[in-house]
């Protein structure tokens, strides 16, 4: 799910950066193509604007990384911690 949500996004943001072309079949691809890094492209990224370009090359990052890995990364920790200290009062003498 969370890839789709990324893919819809980018797909968004491309239609609204972009104003040179009107078809999102075109950007839905691109963007796609783009999370799932196939190297496949309808021509349009060449076209792209300098924006455009940098939520292409971002997608490519997050598609290769991917969504969970991010998730996990981004996420807090509750770290356990695998041993604990004796507590207690010694006395000597």
């Amino acid at each position: 799910m969370s890839g789709i949500m990324i893919v819809v996004i980018v797909t968004f943001l491309l239609s609204i950066t972009e104003k040179g072309h009107d078809d999102f079949i075109m950007y839905l691809f691109e963007a796609a193509s783009a999370f799932g890094t196939v190297g496949l492209s309808m021509g349009l990224t060449p076209e792209l604007s300098p924006i455009g370009r940098i939520i292409i090359i971002f997608t490519m990052f997050v598609g290769r990384l991917g969504p969970l890995t991010l998730g996990f990364a981004i996420s807090k920790r509750n770290k356990k911690e695998a041993y604990r200290h004796p507590k207690g009062d010694i006395m000597i003498g």
